[in-house]
């Protein structure tokens, strides 16, 4: 007898699994990861069930870059990932109250690097943002 489990579940557990191994998240982060994915997921299924998931993840990843560039300072690259463009990423797709800030910047915090001239505040790259979405097995 076979039991069939979702592939999105398990991939997402592999990915959280391959998180801690790398980075050592925190179980709470780990849990904002998860949530943070779920919280994707559930928006591409219901808008991009016809794409390309990748290009899902790229289109996510743009707009979470576009909405950190106006908030960050002229050092930190464009291409780089704030709390508040993951927050109005998070607004743009309708899931604005889905996620607290806090769990943001906890992910953030575990995951990203500090921009010298903003003090506490902590930014991912784009590329680091596509692999949390998408769970490639590159680090993150």
């Amino acid at each position: 007898m076979m039991i069939a489990i979702g592939k999105s579940s398990v991939s997402k557990s592999l990915f959280a699994v391959r998180l801690i191994s790398q980075r050592q998240l925190s179980t709470s982060c780990s849990e904002c990861v998860d949530k943070l994915q779920n919280i994707l997921e559930d928006y591409r299924a219901t808008n991009y069930s016809r794409e390309m998931p990748r290009r899902f993840c790229s289109d996510i990843a743009k707009v979470a870059c576009t909405k950190s560039s106006p908030f960050l300072s002229a050092s930190v690259p464009s291409r780089m990932v704030s709390a508040d463009g993951i927050e109005g990423m998070l607004k743009n797709i309708g899931a604005g109250n889905s996620m607290p800030r806090s769990e943001i910047e906890l992910i953030l915090r575990e995951l990203g690097n500090v921009d010298p001239n903003q003090g506490e505040k902590y930014v991912i790259s784009v590329e680091q943002m596509l692999d949390l979405i998408s769970g490639n097995k590159k680090s993150v």
